[in-house]
């Protein structure tokens, strides 16, 4: 498969593409991602393609998950940071475990972030989607076999997995992670 720069207005686009998480968090306008401006430029060229029907940009579950888990834990970890170090527990996660309502200082992040999402829009990816593709059976061994073969972590092998479940040979990305994938064309940053 290939490698596509996102920085490339020209470049080829499929008509079925999966969104990774890096990409995802780097829309936010507080991102601090050095490729942030490229990945918000490329977004806006899918949103064109979507629009006109001419590309279905989907989201897999398992990388909605990992969004919320980012946005939720760093602010959790910067909220620990800003707080008392002689009252504080030993750990952002420790404090949240102790006070898990510390969580609904940011709830709107989650929901200025789904906002941000629906704006493009993505396709999610549903158990239904998955329970209808033959392979669906064999996910968990699909996860294991890119972890193995490519030297994934288990979120972006799942996702992979997912990918591959619902025919989609696309993802894009700005993960470099990813490169060593071959069986997908990866869109990235170079």
């Amino acid at each position: 498969m290939s490698l596509y720069d996102l920085a490339d207005p020209t470049i080829p686009l499929p008509t079925q593409l999966v969104v990774d998480t890096s990409l995802l968090l780097a829309l936010r306008p507080e991102d601090d991602n050095p490729h942030a401006a490229v990945a918000r430029a490329f977004m806006r060229l899918l949103e064109q393609r979507i629009a006109a029907y001419q590309l279905v940009a989907w989201l897999p579950l398992p990388v909605l998950q990992e969004c919320y888990h980012i946005i939720l834990s760093n602010a959790l970890r910067r909220a620990w940071e800003q707080s008392d170090p002689g009252r504080r527990p030993p750990n952002w996660l420790r404090a949240y475990k102790e006070n898990p309502a510390l969580l609904r200082a940011h709830h709107a992040d989650l929901i200025r972030f789904r906002e941000l999402l629906a704006a493009i829009p993505l396709t999610l990816i549903r158990p239904e989607d998955l329970a209808a593709a033959p392979q669906v059976a064999g996910l968990d061994e699909r996860l294991l076999h890119f972890i193995q073969a490519y030297d994934l972590l288990p979120q972006d092998a799942l996702i992979l997995a997912h990918a591959e479940c619902i025919g989609v040979s696309a993802v894009a990305t700005l993960d470099q992670d990813w490169r060593r994938v071959a069986v997908v064309d990866v869109y990235t940053c170079f």
